[in-house]
């Protein structure tokens, strides 16, 4: 029987190299790492990249607490964690909702939206990094696989 798991066990292994969700993941992890050094480039030496996940899905108008954690799909006791932490930095800031008592709308603030400023900035330098390395068309075409790919998933 160990022969057998182990003979499965090493054809896994085999996989590894050219595993997708290993290669998503690494690329994740180094975009990540990009980001977070271009905006301790630009002075922002304290944020905690795991913040974007609110940042990110801010509507222009201001979004709830609950659309926040399911666009984000965390769940609600996080994402009001994470606004706790963003709004005692200021980059966020909260109002009552016109017609539900209970709900707040979270909206960027000035300082939030220079900061959303810059980590657009620096993703776009890191695309172009992407791009020089594979090309702007075979980039492009990435970017549309991804979005095919993750049509739906929310």
């Amino acid at each position: 029987m160990s022969a057998t798991i182990d003979a499965r066990y090493e054809a896994c292994l085999a996989k590894r190299p050219e595993s997708l969700t290993r290669l998503i993941n690494l690329f994740k992890k180094d975009i990540d790492l990009r980001i977070t050094q271009k905006l301790q480039e630009r002075g922002y030496k304290s944020f905690k990249l795991g913040d974007m996940v609110l940042l990110v899905n801010i509507d222009p108008h201001g979004t709830i607490n609950n659309d926040l954690a399911r666009k984000a799909r965390i769940s609600k006791q996080a994402m009001s964690k994470v606004v706790k932490n963003l709004e005692a930095e200021n980059y966020i800031g909260t109002r009552k909702h016109e017609s539900d008592n209970r709900a707040s709308i979270i909206f960027l603030t000035e300082k939030g939206k220079e900061f959303m400023i810059n980590v657009y900035e620096a993703v776009d330098e890191i695309h172009a990094h992407f791009s020089g390395i594979i090309g702007e068309e075979v980039f492009l075409q990435l970017k549309e696989i991804l979005k095919k790919l993750t049509t739906g998933v929310s």
